[in-house]
Formats: structure tokens, sequence, C-alpha cells
């Protein structure tokens, strides 16, 4: 049986807006996202200066919002934010791909650096399997911390060389929008770099 693989980027090329802001806006507001965002903005221009990694900018701007939240409450978040928010950011047009390659037979994967608690609430009505980060909880709390890897750059690459055999595919279309894909984008037979505009 001949297979075909598609693996897609989340934020930025299925949706127009990075979710990981959204959700934050979702949960609290924009006053208080744009708040947080200035409490925290030392550490954005010290990433963006390469001063530290993706990864620890991304946990302190998290832990800010939702450090000491259930993991009840922040699951009930996300799936309420794949509900009703998430919809209005997605692109037509890779709605509209990716049910090419679902009417196809292809295996879809969501590969991303956001968390699962938001994305997957969304890809299991479809689907989808998903690789995605994933937040420690302690005593059922968030603590701020990444639980593994975050799921960005080359750590993308790695989540799909062990969860995917990927000889079994004859071709595999990869798509991406940022230089955090470039290593999934290697793995690609067909590469749409940048490739929705709506």
């Amino acid at each position: 049986m001949i297979r075909h693989l598609a693996l897609f980027d989340f934020d930025g090329t299925i949706t127009r807006k990075d979710t990981f802001v959204e959700i934050i806006r979702y949960r609290f507001g924009t006053f208080r996202l744009l708040t947080g965002m200035a409490i925290v903005s030392p550490i954005l221009v010290a990433y963006k200066l390469k001063l530290i990694k993706n990864w620890r900018a991304k946990e302190i701007m998290f832990g800010h919002f939702f450090k000491g939240m259930t993991a009840e409450e922040f699951k009930r978040t996300g799936e309420a934010f794949a509900k009703e928010a998430l919809p209005k950011l997605l692109r037509p047009s890779a709605i509209q791909k990716i049910k090419e390659h679902q009417a196809a037979g292809h295996d879809i994967y969501i590969v991303t650096a956001s968390a699962a608690d938001w994305i997957k609430p969304w890809s299991d009505q479809f689907g989808f399997k998903i690789l995605a980060t994933c937040w420690e909880t302690k005593d059922g709390v968030i603590t701020g911390k990444i639980k593994g890897r975050n799921c960005y750059g080359p750590e993308k690459k790695v989540r799909i060389l062990e969860s995917i055999a990927l000889p079994d595919y004859e071709s595999i279309s990869v798509y991406g929008d940022t230089s955090g894909d470039r290593e999934m984008l290697t793995l690609a037979t067909h590469k749409y770099y940048r490739f929705f505009k709506d």
C-alpha cells in the first residue's frame, strides 16, 4: 500500500496569528496581555538578541500568566479557546489543503511548539495526530515549566523521527513558515514554505 504523509506547523502556517499569545488574550483580556508583556519585555528583548534560548523565554512568559493555575482549569481554558476563538484564526487556504490531504487518504500530523492543550481539542475533531509542547504539572497545578523539550526547531525533527516511520511513506509534504520549521522541512519530498497567504 502506497502511503503519503503531510506534516503541518500550526502557528503562522495553519493560523494567521500566534496562538500562544492569543490564548493569553482569550483567558486574561488584552489589557492584562499587554501589561504582562511589558513586565516580561526584557526577556523578550534578550530572546530577540539571542541572549537566551527560545524555550526559556517561552517558560518565563507562560509562567507569568499560567503558573499556579490548576491543570483542570488550564485544560478547560484550552478546550474553550479551541472551540470559541481558534476557528477565527485559521487560514481558509490551509484548511482547504488539509481537507485535500484527508480526501486523498494521507496521514496528517500537526507539529507545533504550542501546547497540545489548546490544539488537540481542535485536531481531534478531524482525526489529526499532534506532536506538541507539553507543560509540567505538580500536584495538579501548572508549574510554568516545559515538560521535556519545547517542540521547536531541531526538536520538531527529533519528535517526528521518534514517532513516525518515515521510510513507510512514498511522499512527505511539509508545511512551515519560520526558521523554527527548518529542520522539519529537511524531511520533505514536497516542501511548502509560507505557502498560505490569506
